[in-house]
């Protein structure tokens, strides 16, 4: 199978117009034609269908679609790798992370690795655990930065534990729980608004969040979440309580109640996992980058802002 044949099916399939397809690619509506039947003539059945109306693509086409848009990624990460092997340039590295990861921390392993390794070059996706998990198995990222409580995942793929951390409550300070007082208990939250991320119920506190919110109220809950700005003005003008992990907690402690938990445990460790094909040079200055970040983020959990959690 041509790879270029699939690149000009993909265009097609995208903009279901032969003349731009054929424009793009420099090349006349013939060949794209001559092409696409190459391609339907090696898979064996029709992928396109041609009327007065224009071209649309048939039920095999839609389907193949989403594996040629798979095999076409996984040949330029081929041809990244191959060149990265040989030492051809700079480097790619694609890192996927946790939309409630810590920014901290990234911000450490970002500005490290500009000052210490300029040829790699990183290209950074923030993604829900899912998306994440999805993204590390076909190939999409190089590492993903996630939370370490899927065994499978542990499994096959090798990691580096980056960080231990933990959730606080947090709410505005003119709030019944900050005013009362500097910790929340689990039966303080019964009767509250609550906007519970992902990652939460992820770190095995589901049963706990089940008799705090419904279903409904959870994924509602998910779109605050990927705004901090909206986050932060539902918690400071609509009298929500919001969870965050200890290290984002910075972000917000100038001007909201952060709140640690004093009868249950919230904790969880984010890892850095690496796809089974990066390897060398680029995977061992990253996880030293890691590991470096690692060390830094333990020494300033000694600051106030940090004194509540329990150190690595």
């Amino acid at each position: 199978m041509n790879i270029e044949h699939l690149q000009e099916f993909v265009y097609l399939a995208d903009s279901l117009n032969f003349r731009k397809t054929a424009d793009h690619f420099y090349v006349s509506r013939s060949v794209i034609s001559r092409h696409m039947a190459a391609l339907e003539e090696a898979l064996g059945t029709r992928l396109l269908q041609r009327d007065a109306r224009g071209v649309q693509l048939t039920e095999a086409g839609e389907v193949f679609h989403r594996d040629a848009v798979a095999l076409l990624r996984d040949w330029d990460a081929a041809r990244d790798r191959v060149k990265n092997l040989q030492g051809e340039g700079d480097k790619l590295v694609r890192i996927g992370y946790l939309r409630n990861g810590a920014r901290p921390f990234l911000v450490r392993f970002v500005n490290r690795m500009a000052r210490e390794h300029p040829e790699i070059h990183l290209s950074l996706s923030c993604m829900e655990y899912n998306e994440l998990q999805r993204a590390l198995d076909e190939h999409a990222v190089d590492i993903a930065l996630g939370i370490n409580v899927d065994p499978s995942i542990s499994r096959n793929y090798r990691s580096t534990q980056v960080y231990r951390d933990c959730f606080f409550a947090l709410c505005s300070r003119s709030h019944p729980l900050a005013v009362r007082g500097t910790a929340v208990a689990f039966n303080d939250l019964q009767e509250q608004k609550l906007l519970i991320p992902e990652s939460y119920v992820l770190t095995g506190l589901g049963p706990l969040v089940q008799k705090l919110v419904d279903d409904q109220t959870f994924a509602a809950a998910q779109t605050y979440y990927r705004d901090l700005d909206l986050l932060y003005l539902k918690i400071q003008t609509e009298g929500y309580v919001a969870f965050v992990s200890s290290l984002n907690a910075a972000m917000f402690e100038d001007y909201l109640a952060v709140l640690p938990f004093e009868d249950i445990q919230t904790d969880f460790v984010i890892s850095a996992f690496y796809h089974d094909a990066f390897h060398g040079n680029a995977y061992e200055l990253c996880r030293e980058g890691f590991l470096w970040c690692r060390d830094a983020v333990k020494e300033n959990r000694s600051a106030p802002s940090f004194k509540l959690i329990a150190p690595l």
